[in-house]
């Protein structure tokens, strides 16, 4: 089943923040729109890690007591809190902490309620933050030889495997995932309400900068645990 690409990204996202970079092998458990009552997990929080982007919490669930790690939000020690989902890593080394886990869970969010927000809500949300910054990028021209970006959107099928030129602003940026730089840039053009793209490059590249790349197009890009893509320009290369 194809789920919302929002959460690979933010799953990722937290990989390279928290600065994993050390080989790690690691393994998925329930995710949220597949768990069902009985796999919602009830915690209490016996410690808490935080002052970074991201907090890590030593936290006890039935008989078991185990770490993971969340986005730094206001928790409790001795607080019960619920989650759902959340992906394992093995042997992973926090720089934020200067210490190896010998495994951790990295998880989207916990909450007090058991109640689980419905996908749609979740989806709404992280849309509308993301379009927030699309929103402020002023029509760019075109690069030389290059495409706008709702050309491209509006007739991905025949860009499929080839590779383009496509100029933008950078909205966002997220080095050194699965040892790629993840870039999104918007032109100021869009095509039914999608107004960037994510470019994967080794380029070193600044939010609001303006940049050219070139790089393939690659549809339908499938990263496993049911993640998928629509679109992605893939190897992407600055022209100067």
């Amino acid at each position: 089943m194809k789920k919302n690409i929002n959460y690979i990204v933010f799953v990722i996202s937290m990989l390279l923040v928290i600065s994993c970079k050390e080989k790690s092998n690691y393994s998925k458990i329930d995710t949220p729109q597949t768990a069902s009552k009985t796999t919602i997990h009830k915690i209490v929080v016996d410690e808490y890690v935080g002052g970074g982007t991201y907090a890590y919490l030593n936290v006890t669930e039935g008989n078991d007591s185990y770490w993971m790690a969340i986005p730094n939000m206001d928790v409790k020690e001795g607080g019960t809190y619920f989650y759902d989902g959340g992906m394992v890593m093995k042997d992973f080394k926090s720089e934020q902490l200067n210490r190896v886990f010998d495994e951790i869970i990295f998880v989207e969010g916990i909450r007090t309620s058991e109640e689980v927000a419905s996908p749609a809500q979740n989806e709404g949300h992280v849309h509308n933050t993301a379009e927030a910054a699309v929103e402020e990028v002023v029509k760019i021209e075109k690069a030389e030889n290059g495409i706008s970006l709702d050309e491209l959107l509006s007739n991905k099928k025949s860009y499929e495997g080839k590779k383009v030129i496509l100029k933008g602003k950078v909205v966002k940026v997220n080095n050194g995932i699965m040892n790629k730089n993840w870039v999104h840039i918007a032109d100021g053009t869009q095509f039914e309400d999608k107004k960037s793209i994510t470019v994967t490059t080794q380029e070193i590249i600044e939010v609001g900068d303006i940049v050219t790349f070139k790089g393939k197009i690659t549809l339908e890009k499938d990263f496993g645990y049911g993640y998928v893509y629509d679109i992605l320009l893939e190897e992407g290369e600055l022209i100067k």
